[in-house]
């Protein structure tokens, strides 16, 4: 149906602004620089603005607002007043550029991710919106006058019974950079001669190819079909011609402009905003983000058959188009950690059922979890699921499930076992649906929380009750005040009451940060003037009480970042059970001299000995004594250091390990390692040889190589 535009002042631009315009349109075009100079501080405002809003980096906008300009200088000649405003004709530019800026963004960041993990960005370089136009243009651009059909995607409104159009936003973007000048059809049936063999050939196209409708389980695969059915119709004559659809094509190629050199981005940006759920909607969709981001607006990039989340420069989420409305897509990794403080919340998770259903989530996961379940309990167990998932971000998805077959058919019900496997299984390159039987293995969680069905082990004794805390003298105890601290000065008085005192004293204790002073002075005032203590002599008993009461909590602090799992002491150990471990051996080691040389030690012994209860020992001792000191399982320090030179911190993971007096490193032995993490295990050992000292529990001699294969 055709409309007719009804006259309105109300959108006439003032004549004086207007002939302004007109005369640097015309000064532009003649390539008058002074004119160009007006443009320039006339609309670099405006040009700036909108890229700064768009990138959200000043600098960024900067270059982006200088390059509108080189190219509007550059391109001048395209220039038709005729067909716009010189503004709008900017705008366009501006518009054009920044897409280009995001998609530029969004190349690097892919070749920087691909880079650190050693692999091509296969999918995103195939699935790149310019390249597809790039494709469909056959390598270069028409010149002349385009016939085009009025297509909504490209008319916004037709203007009377004339070819003038409305354009879409979109479409004057994709003219631009590509530099089409567009010819439309009449509409209705005065234009059915005008576009008739087009039609007849997109028809033929259609009833040949698309007739039944293909199915397709993705628009990559269909594009890759009709891709294919494209090519083939180069050897296809139309009617009686003499020559085919693309001999014609090679004549023609010679006549095409060159493609320019940045691809352009077809995707539509958007700011939403993460709600609550962690998601966010776009066009009546909602797609998932990560939970960190909660609260925060994002950049969206829609495209036509994806769609991705941009935090700042950083892509955070990628997901599959929605093509029906109201609908919802979930992503399990993006809301691990809130599930990993509440697991209670995974089972009836829905965007667990779209793991399920998309694959993700197979039923190895479900088997495994059942078990975990089974021996750890409803709560650890499916703690302990979600920490497996959370491997995902470092291991591929078919290792990490073969990893799981593994754990699951050697009873280890832990995290850091199913890295082990998976590791191994990257390693060896297994078939994600060929699962290897390992060795028999056997890990500390199947020992201690062990499954009816398989073999039975004797658990474990309780963990033993805190042992009393040794106190002990050392140092000073009046730190250095601050400047802020001098200028705070108390008054002095003569002949304080005992309560002003009191006060007094209280207020110089918070100043000199002295805690036990502050809490403990009246009850050693009272036992200095019950026993007639002198002035030195009160003064050293509440100088020694915070003495003693620091480096207790010195000691509290260092047992705490040592990262014991339970507390043990060789109070509570018992001698008498193990006959060939000789009790004044140890109490020689618990006087730390052999840390202070750098010397190392090795517990070895079959399991139910009482290595790990001696280890932790004598690495609380070694706190208590004022050593820094670090206990790790052998498992999860491997699975750290991996997951570490994956991603680009190995050096100072070593570095950190290695600024401790003592690491205690339990359970080495009790699984295989793979050759990757036993040649990390050996530079952290190395970073320490002769420099500060480690102790280890294993069940195995070192001497059996196997255990480093």
């Amino acid at each position: 149906m055709n409309t007719t535009m009804r006259p309105s002042t109300a959108l006439v631009p003032p004549v004086a602004e207007t002939r302004h315009e007109e005369d640097l349109a015309r000064g532009l075009v003649a390539a008058d620089e002074e004119a160009f100079a007006a443009i320039y501080r006339h609309w670099e405002p405006l040009v700036h603005t909108m890229a700064t809003r768009s990138l959200g980096d000043a600098h960024e906008a900067e270059d982006v607002t200088q390059q509108v300009f080189i190219g509007a200088w550059g391109g001048r000649h395209g220039f038709r007043p005729e067909r716009g405003a010189l503004g709008a004709w900017l705008v366009g530019i501006a518009r054009r550029k920044i897409i280009d800026a995001l998609a530029a963004r969004t190349r690097r960041l892919a070749l920087v991710a691909s880079a650190a993990h050693g692999t091509t960005p296969t999918r995103f370089v195939q699935e790149m919106p310019g390249e597809v136009l790039d494709r469909v243009l056959l390598g270069g651009v028409p010149t002349g006058k385009v016939r085009y059909d009025n297509l909504r995607a490209a008319v916004a409104q037709v203007l009377g019974l004339s070819r003038r159009r409305v354009e879409a936003e979109r479409w004057t973007a994709f003219r631009s950079h590509y530099g089409l000048e567009a010819f439309y059809c009449q509409p209705g049936i005065r234009g059915a001669h005008e576009k008739g063999g087009v039609e007849g050939q997109i028809g033929w196209f259609r009833r040949n190819h698309l007739v039944p409708v293909p199915e397709v389980d993705t628009l990559a695969e269909l594009n890759a079909m009709i891709d294919r059915w494209d090519l083939e119709d180069d050897d296809r004559r139309i009617r009686s011609r003499s020559h085919t659809i693309g001999e014609y094509f090679a004549t023609e190629r010679s006549l095409l402009a060159p493609l320019p050199e940045d691809s352009f981005e077809t995707g539509r940006l958007s700011t939403p905003r993460v709600d609550r759920y962690s998601q966010i909607c776009v066009r009546m969709n909602r797609y998932s983000v990560p939970v960190r981001l909660i609260g925060r607006t994002v950049r969206v990039m829609l495209h036509a058959s994806e769609l991705v989340v941009y935090d700042g420069r950083d892509e955070v989420a990628r997901h599959e188009r929605l093509i029906a409305r109201g609908a919802t897509r979930l992503e399990l990794d993006h809301y691990l950690e809130a599930l990993i403080r509440k697991p209670g919340a995974l089972p009836g998770a829905t965007a667990l059922d779209q793991a399920r259903a998309a694959g993700r989530f197979t039923p190895i996961h479900d088997a495994w979890w059942q078990a975990a379940v089974k021996a750890q309990g409803e709560r650890d167990g499916t703690r302990a699921l979600i920490e497996v998932l959370l491997l995902s971000r470092h291991l591929p998805h078919e290792h990490l499930v073969t990893g799981l077959a593994a754990a699951l058919q050697s009873g280890a019900l832990a995290s850091d076992a199913v890295a082990l496997e998976a590791r191994k299984a990257a390693d060896a390159d297994t078939e994600p649906k060929r699962h290897l039987h390992p060795p028999p293995v056997v890990s500390t969680a199947a020992r201690r929380c062990p499954l009816p069905s398989g073999p039975s082990y004797r658990p474990t004794n309780a963990p033993c009750p805190p042992s009393p805390t040794t106190t002990s003298f050392c140092g000073s105890a009046d730190p250095n005040p601050t400047a802020e601290e001098n200028a705070m000065t108390l008054p002095r008085q003569r002949g304080l009451t005992e309560q002003a005192a009191n006060t007094a004293v209280d207020q110089a204790c918070r100043m000199l940060r002295l805690p036990t002073i502050r809490s403990q002075f009246p009850e050693l005032a009272e036992k200095a003037e019950r026993e007639q203590m002198s002035y030195l002599g009160f003064l050293a008993e509440l100088l020694l009480a915070e003495c003693d009461d620091r480096a207790r909590r010195r000691s509290e602090r260092r047992i705490k970042a040592a990262g014991f799992p339970r507390d043990k002491s060789l109070r509570k150990f018992d001698f008498d059970a193990n006959p060939n471990i000789d009790a004044a051996m140890i109490h020689t080691l618990a006087k730390c001299e052999w840390i202070k040389k750098g010397l190392p030690r090795c517990l070895i012994g079959d399991s139910g000995t009482g290595k790990s209860h001696l280890l932790i020992a004598l690495g609380t001792e070694a706190a208590m004594a004022g050593f820094r000191v670090k206990y790790v399982l052998a498992t999860k320090l491997v699975n750290e250091l991996v997951e570490a030179a994956d991603e680009k911190q190995l050096t100072k993971t070593i570095a950190r390990y290695g600024r401790v007096d003592l690491l205690c490193i339990d359970e080495l032995g009790y699984m295989e390692l793979d050759r990757r993490g036993a040649e990390l295990l050996f530079q952290v050992l190395t970073e320490r040889e002769e420099k500060n000292s480690v102790a280890i529990a294993s069940n195995e001699s070192f001497s059996k190589a196997h255990m480093f294969r």
